[in-house]
């Protein structure tokens, strides 16, 4: 069975390695999206193991069409009645990237059009649209003439893990803080810190990692449960053999933030995780935390846009300043927008990414931090 996951754009290479770690095959890489083949249970543990997943797709027919009648009748040509009672509540999604449709939403009308003619044809009713919690949910995929007509086994956006029940400003996307951890290659061993925590995400995404937590963990329902084609016996044994994995972290997890609201979220956020014990808040300030080394620390700093600050390079400047004086012998990933103030930071990275922060392109700087300079490093 086909199947076809999206992402955030930058992730693709990092989901690409999840599925293989989940012995998924034919996985190819495209944008924002990895296609494989696998079978119902892999449907299942996809939604429920993948971490930088946002949704999973279950294409169903592939057409070239040109304009709205075309749309019309290649949504109307197939039968709906495996996938949707006549009492089912339905929505549907479009992503288009076409000269022949510029209009998303219209692409839904006369998609949800066409489902609902064919049932009522069929069985004197249609099924109502419900576009928070529908049973089945369409996905459209439109690429210049090309249609690509999937269910969405996920329902909600993977992304959506509930265990957030506050948060500050800015939260980072769940998706976004995981793959982050991932790409940076955190080893699960090493001190992870995050002096800027906001309100956990990412020490929450260290901290179900390093236990092996599933990333469905707290999801209450899936898409794929809803269906008339639905193993629960099987998911039962997927939910089980994750479960059974979660173990006790051996690294040290700490975040800590200024502000003191954050904190309390942070702390909020974690009282459900199993070990959540393990992981050590503070309300404190980057510059005046003690000295550590041999440390992986992760931050998103304020981007001047959402959360003010009054100087922005000399800002980034004094981060800078405190990461090469006080945690040298550690790994720092820097996580911004703000190219620009990045040029203050008076330090010189050895890795970047590019990666997608709800439709801000933002960048991933790591920093090796040590005494000296970095031709006596080498030295050494």
């Amino acid at each position: 069975m086909k199947i076809t996951i999206t992402t955030l754009q930058g992730l693709e290479n990092v989901l690409a390695q999840e599925l293989k770690d989940l012995n998924l095959t034919e996985i190819k890489i495209g944008n924002r999206a990895v296609e494989c083949e696998g079978s119902w249970a892999q449907v299942y543990k996809c939604n429920y193991l993948l971490r930088t997943a946002i949704r999973v797709l279950i294409p169903i027919r592939e057409y070239t069409i040109l304009d709205e009648k075309e749309l019309y009748d290649a949504i109307a040509s197939i039968n709906w009645d495996p996938y949707i009672k006549k009492n089912d509540t339905i929505a549907i999604t479009a992503v288009v990237f076409s000269e022949y449709f510029t209009n998303s939403r219209y692409v839904t009308y006369k998609a949800k059009d066409a489902i609902v003619d064919q049932i009522r044809d069929k069985y004197g009713s249609r099924p109502n649209i419900d576009l928070k919690n529908p049973d089945t949910l369409v996905h459209l995929f439109i690429k210049n003439d090309k249609l690509v007509v999937s269910l969405d086994s996920s329902g909600q956006s993977l992304h959506l893990r509930n265990y957030k029940e506050r948060f500050f400003k800015a939260p980072l996307n769940e998706v976004l803080a995981a793959g982050m951890i991932q790409l940076s290659g955190w080893d699960k061993k090493k001190t992870f810190v995050d002096p800027m925590c906001g309100s956990g995400t990412l020490v929450t995404e260290a901290h179900m990692a390093a236990c092996n937590i599933p990333a469905g963990y707290y999801i209450e329902e899936f898409g794929f449960e809803r269906w008339q084609e639905f193993y629960p016996d099987v998911f039962k044994m997927v939910v089980d053999n994750a479960e059974a994995e979660i173990h006790e972290p051996t690294a040290i997890i700490h975040g800590s933030d200024l502000n003191g609201f954050a904190v309390r979220d942070a702390k909020k956020n974690m009282q459900r995780l199993p070990f959540r014990e393990k992981v050590k808040l503070y309300q404190r300030d980057l510059f005046n935390l003690p000295s550590m080394s041999n440390c992986h620390i992760m931050m998103n700093p304020p981007y001047d846009s959402r959360i003010e600050i009054h100087n922005i390079h000399d800002f980034y400047n004094s981060v800078g300043d405190c990461l090469k004086n006080f945690w040298q012998g550690s790994d720092a990933w820097v996580f911004t927008s703000r190219s620009d103030a990045m040029k203050s930071f008076g330090l010189r990275s050895t890795k970047k990414f590019t990666l997608d922060n709800g439709g801000t392109e933002s960048k991933m700087y790591k920093f090796e931090l040590y005494a000296g300079s970095k031709k006596a490093k080498k030295q050494q």
